[in-house]
């Protein structure tokens, strides 16, 4: 009869071991996740600044290339640069904060400048009005972005 006994005080220690190391591993398993999400947002997000950041730079080079209406705030996008744009937004959708890339979609699309399409074909793309600074605002609030989630991360690591 004790034989019995000591056999199951046996088994429900190593069950109750067996449970808490599961939930320790489980535990362990969620935070690692969490911070390989954390660390995706930041790239993704320091990825479309980067790509913001060549649109400006390019916007320099190409000043004289394409019609401007004021050249201090007038910003030239060609077709695949846009086309990039809206891709990578659409396939980051899930690590980019939607608002911001909602408003700024809408904010800039407005500032299109309308040519008749042998104007585009021969130009390749369309040049925004004022857009300088919205891609510039849009910049700064998505490193802002990646800044608050790099201190996310450093909590989650704590």
């Amino acid at each position: 009869m004790i034989e019995i006994f000591s056999v199951c005080i046996g088994a429900l220690i190593a069950m109750v071991a067996t449970s808490i190391n599961n939930k320790f591993i489980l535990s362990r398993e969620e935070k690692h996740e969490k911070i390989r999400e954390k660390m995706k947002e930041i790239d993704t997000l320091i990825l479309l600044n980067k790509k913001i950041n060549e649109i400006l730079v390019k916007r320099d080079l190409n000043l004289d290339f394409y019609q401007s209406f004021d050249s201090f705030d007038d910003v030239y996008i060609t077709i695949d640069d846009y086309v990039y744009l809206q891709s990578f937004c659409a396939q980051n959708h899930f690590y980019l904060p939607s608002f911001l890339v909602e408003e700024f979609f809408k904010e800039f699309n407005h500032r299109q400048a309308i040519y008749n399409p042998d104007d585009v074909i021969r130009l390749g793309g369309h040049t925004y009005k004022g857009a300088k600074m919205v891609l510039e605002n849009f910049s700064e609030q998505l490193l802002r972005c990646a800044e608050d989630r790099k201190a996310e991360l450093q909590q989650l690591k704590k």
